[in-house]
């Protein structure tokens, strides 16, 4: 793990393709080759490692909320994104919370393990969301798609993610998470909706478009 958290600064720092073993070597504090080599066959073995690790501390903390049982699985889908704002911003914007972060968005299209692992990583952050909307069906209308919904949210948290380290404006977040969970809302039955999940602010959205469209005429 020393290993691999050197390696991670030292490529969230200058990237993989600038990295060498002898920079992750001397970011470990380690002896020499020998110790890396012992854990490590080359490069591309730690960077799967790093991609692994980030994911499993993505997973530790955001995607733990997904599975809190003692909240109903559309507060917790709420909260969820709530962590990804929050995250986010206690990083200034400079670090993705992305499971794949800087190192996928690099290595992905050029490096097919690279490729393989990124995408292993994003199908697992699906499942999981899937499995939530499966769990919350009772309150969804009934031609909801749970994998189509589930990978509609990874893409626009991933892009929003990118789109606020890019301009270092954490606002830039907030305002697309806002319209995800307006949009996840909108596949919530009205009837019958627990206060306080996305559901209930689905409704509070929908009365205010009714009010908007009375008084405009339409």
């Amino acid at each position: 793990m020393q290993i691999v958290d050197a390696a991670a600064i030292v490529m969230g720092r200058q990237g993989f393709q600038q990295t060498s073993v002898e920079d992750v070597i001397r970011e470990a504090g380690l002896c020499g080759k020998g110790h890396f080599y012992h854990y490590f066959k080359s490069k591309e073995e730690l960077g799967y490692e790093v991609l692994r690790h980030q994911f499993d501390l993505f997973a530790e903390s955001g995607l733990a909320v997904l599975r809190d049982p003692m909240l109903a699985p559309l507060d917790r889908l709420d909260r969820f994104i709530d962590w990804v704002v929050e995250s986010q911003a206690e990083r200034g914007c400079c670090e993705d919370v992305s499971p794949c972060g800087a190192l996928g968005t690099e290595m992905a299209e050029q490096h097919e393990g690279f490729r393989r692992h990124v995408d292993a990583l994003f199908e697992r952050w699906t499942a999981q969301l899937q499995a939530l909307l499966w769990e919350a069906r009772p309150l969804l209308v009934d031609d909801f798609d749970a994998e189509g919904l589930a990978r509609f949210m990874v893409a626009t948290l991933e892009g929003a993610l990118f789109m606020s380290r890019v301009k270092r404006e954490v606002a830039v977040l907030q305002g697309i998470a806002t319209e995800l969970k307006r949009f996840v809302g909108s596949h919530v039955r009205l009837a019958g909706c627990p206060e306080g999940t996305l559901g209930a602010r689905s409704a509070t959205i929908d009365v205010e478009r009714r009010t908007v469209g009375t008084e405009s005429g339409q």
